[in-house]
């Protein structure tokens, strides 16, 4: 119920986070990134009559994917940008530039990954599959900087590319999990 909540303050009048950068993304994130993962798991496991155990794969999914759709909720102008500017809508992208938010966003998507390898690496043995933790997140971030480096912030085709992988890579992220 929250996560209808906060969509319907996300859209409809007269609360509309989504006029607000700092609202919308933190909307975004939390819908995406905590409520979708963290909330979910526990409400089946709730519904199923399953006791609470804590699980340090669903809190790391949970913190990884906030994260991640934080990163989504300041890029999601990018592809836009030329028409905000034209029509006069102010984002972050059209305040900053699509070169500043797309340094911005590859270098957070960076962290995330070598943080998710650094959790691989110095949780106890058992809590995740090194492979698919370490390896798997390595991987995604070497894709992540070629991605970045294929970037013409000049160009509308090439943002939406890197845009478009962006969500790949958080599509990704899901596969990805059913493994660690």
């Amino acid at each position: 119920m929250l996560g209808w909540t906060l969509g319907g303050i996300y859209s409809v009048p007269p609360i509309r986070t989504k006029r607000n950068a700092f609202t919308a993304g933190l909307t975004i994130a939390t819908v995406r990134g905590f409520l979708l993962n963290f909330g979910v798991y526990y409400a089946v496991k709730d519904a199923i009559g399953a006791p609470f155990s804590w699980s340090p794969k669903v809190s790391f999914i949970a913190r990884f994917m906030t994260a991640f759709a934080t990163v989504i909720a300041v890029t999601k102008d990018l592809p836009d940008v030329e028409g905000d500017k034209a029509y006069g809508i102010s984002t972050l992208a059209t305040k900053v530039g699509v070169p500043t938010i797309a340094k911005g966003a590859t270098f957070c998507l960076l962290a995330n990954y070598v943080h998710a390898v650094l959790t691989g690496v110095l949780s106890g043995r058992g809590v995740f599959r090194a492979v698919p933790m370490i390896g798997g997140h390595a991987l995604a971030a070497v894709v992540l900087l070629a991605r970045f480096r294929e970037l013409e912030p000049e160009k509308i085709s090439s943002i939406k590319t890197y845009y478009k992988h962006i969500w790949d890579l958080f599509y990704l992220e899901y596969a990805l999990y059913t493994l660690i």
